[in-house]
């Protein structure tokens, strides 16, 4: 049985509801969808005129259908982004680096990206600045069969591993683990296959030995499937930050700068918000996001899964475990410890500074 929360989500009375479409970045411009955010207050529903909400749109790596980007969803469905002035549009692009193009474009003041994609950018001279982490490690699983387990990087030699694309993201952080565990890169053979349950049929017949995916998709394999090994596999061993981006000409636009401090203040809430719902089995908030009608994915309907990924979210991501770094704060030694981790791996030329492209100046207090 559940119990209120302490902190229950902040609702406008009328709210307009809508589905987020996908978006496709073309010729450099955003092309955005109608995914209009609440719009009123209480104070209007009393007949008082309801305080200007400014327009912000804030693109996404991926579709909004996974609990990655639940303070993004429960900051919307909840009234978070209202309650801090905000009428957010959450914008799906195409992978990250649409979402930095996006960002660089000018077309969304704010868009959050992996540590292991944005520092090349960085490195580079992209006018990119980190103003806050999200998510403090990597939440990539290996999902393996019982009958050949790969539970460590060093198990995956002379293996046939599955990616979702060859070239990304993915693959960058089995080449790190592989590394770490001084495991021949070459000696893995990747292959790209769909990063869904029905690929572990493949690693059952053994034309697969193992594949990398998403949290919510390895809780949903291993409920289904008793024969099914995940594991991180090293991966969650190599550093990796989500990291909220922004660029330097945004930093210089004080209307700019009140948006971007707005939402980080909003994610903020939300997310401490679903934090603090875990005692609760996070009832609320799957109850928030269920109703709203605004999210529709797999695993948001199934109790099990659902409640798994938000532990794993509210404990191991979004959380420093020490409990030395608050919500958002960014950890320059672990900023320096990726940086160098990557240029040792040959993704970086190294030699630079990479405190210089991150700031807290810009989080809640």
């Amino acid at each position: 049985m559940t119990t209120a929360v302490t902190h229950p989500p902040v609702r406008s009375p009328k709210r307009r509801l809508s589905r987020i479409g996908t978006a496709l970045v073309a010729a450099g411009a955003l092309a955005l969808s109608a995914c209009a955010s609440p719009g009123t207050t209480s104070g209007e529903a009393a007949g008082e005129e309801a305080p200007e909400l400014t327009k912000m749109v804030v693109v996404t790596f991926l579709p909004l259908e996974s609990f990655t980007f639940t303070p993004e969803m429960y900051a919307y469905s909840g009234g978070y982004f209202e309650k801090h002035g905000l009428d957010v549009q959450l914008q799906p692009v195409k992978g990250t680096a649409a979402a930095i193009q996006t960002l660089l474009g000018g077309a969304t003041p704010i868009t959050r990206a992996s540590s292991v994609d944005v520092f090349p950018g960085m490195e580079d001279g992209q006018p990119i600045v980190a103003v806050g982490t999200m998510a403090r490690k990597s939440n990539l699983r290996v999902i393996s069969a019982d009958s050949n387990p790969i539970e460590s990087a060093a198990d995956m030699e002379g293996e046939v591993i599955g990616l979702g694309s060859i070239g990304g993201t993915s693959e960058r952080m089995l080449d790190f683990a592989l590394d770490d565990a001084g495991v021949p890169r070459d000696s893995v053979t990747r292959q790209a296959v769909p990063v869904t349950a029905a690929t572990f049929e493949v690693v059952k017949q053994g034309q697969l030995s193992g594949y990398v995916v998403s949290l919510d998709t390895s809780l949903a394999i291993a409920q289904q499937n008793d024969d099914a090994v995940v594991s991180d596999a090293g991966l969650g061993d190599v550093p990796d930050m989500q990291t909220w981006i922004t660029t330097q000409s945004n930093l210089e636009d004080p209307a700019r700068v009140e948006q971007i401090e707005k939402f980080l203040a909003a994610i903020e809430e939300a997310t401490q918000a679903v934090v603090d719902d875990a005692e609760n089995d996070f009832a609320n908030v799957l109850e928030t996001l269920r109703d709203s009608g605004d999210w529709d994915f797999p695993a948001l309907q199934d109790d099990e899964v659902a409640r798994g990924a938000l532990e794993v979210y509210t404990t191991k991501t979004w959380i420093d475990e020490s409990g030395t770094v608050g919500m958002l704060e960014n950890d320059l030694d672990a900023w320096t410890d990726a940086y160098d981790t990557y240029t040792r791996g040959g993704l970086l030329d190294g030699g630079q500074d990479p405190t210089a492209w991150i700031t807290s100046e810009y989080l809640p207090d």
